[in-house]
């Protein structure tokens, strides 16, 4: 008997959707979007631990609309990611914290913090 052979799971990074992905002023998404509460709760969550969607019961403490607009803004500025997993029963989205983008601002306001050069 020939084994079944399973599916890959196909990866779909949830980034910002702009032309080619380029914006005029990246670390201004970002900052904006961690500006609402609760993008910066999804965030801390997302730190710790993948969630998979629906969040039907909430996730992280939010109800499912708050969760599913913390999503949206995610997306937009290009923090969180997804895989799609499939199931017996069900296919679902697996949410993961976009950690290359968060170094690009840690990156970023490290570079403010230094202390200018003396001549």
């Amino acid at each position: 008997m020939a084994e079944e052979q399973k599916k890959v799971q196909k990866h779909i990074c949830l980034t910002n959707r702009r032309p080619l992905g380029i914006c005029s002023d990246p670390e201004a998404d970002i900052i904006a979007a961690l500006a609402d509460a609760d993008v910066l709760t999804f965030v801390r969550g997302l730190a710790k631990q993948e969630v998979s969607a629906p969040f039907t019961d909430g996730v992280f403490g939010l109800d499912e609309a708050r969760a599913n607009a913390a999503v949206k803004k995610m997306k937009e500025a290009g923090l969180i990611c997804s895989h799609r997993v499939e199931d017996e029963s069900s296919i679902h989205h697996q949410y993961y914290l976009n950690r290359p983008r968060i170094r690009f601002l840690a990156d970023f306001l490290n570079e403010l913090a230094k202390e200018p050069e003396s001549k």
